[in-house]
């Protein structure tokens, strides 16, 4: 195999620091099947297709870290501001607002479960204890 076929595979599972290399792996791949190096029609379909799908999931990787960090920003932000209006502190959390918490979680973990409606908003609780 040729060297820069296996850096493509190596680069590809790097974190994105790394991605220029994964790139320039990539080019030169590319490079190569542009050059008459004596390899047959299938072979050179064959890596062109890899070469295609490589770039496909980069994208869709790209795609998924950016609903990562989205998703990231939404919990820290939600719990910053729990914890600011509910007169809490991750170091001594009240202990009656913990037990609601939980059973919410509970409860939307159960209509989260296998079978449920996944279109279906969480039931909304009867009575908040942190609103009384």
């Amino acid at each position: 195999m040729h060297p820069a076929w296996a850096a493509v595979g190596e680069a590809a599972g790097e974190v994105p620091a790394k991605r220029n290399v994964c790139e320039a792996a990539t080019a030169d791949v590319a490079a190569l099947l542009a050059e008459d190096s004596g390899l047959s029609d299938s072979a050179r379909a064959a890596v062109s297709n890899l070469l295609r799908r490589h770039r496909l999931l980069e994208g869709e990787l790209a795609r998924q870290r950016t609903l990562l960090q989205e998703w990231i920003l939404s919990q820290l932000t939600y719990k910053t501001l729990y914890y600011q209006y509910s007169g809490q502190s991750p170091q001594a959390p009240r202990v009656e607002l913990m037990r609601e918490k939980e059973a919410v979680r509970r409860r939307i973990r159960a209509q989260l479960q296998p079978g449920a409606d996944y279109l279906a908003a969480p039931d909304e609780a009867t009575r908040s204890l942190s609103s009384s």
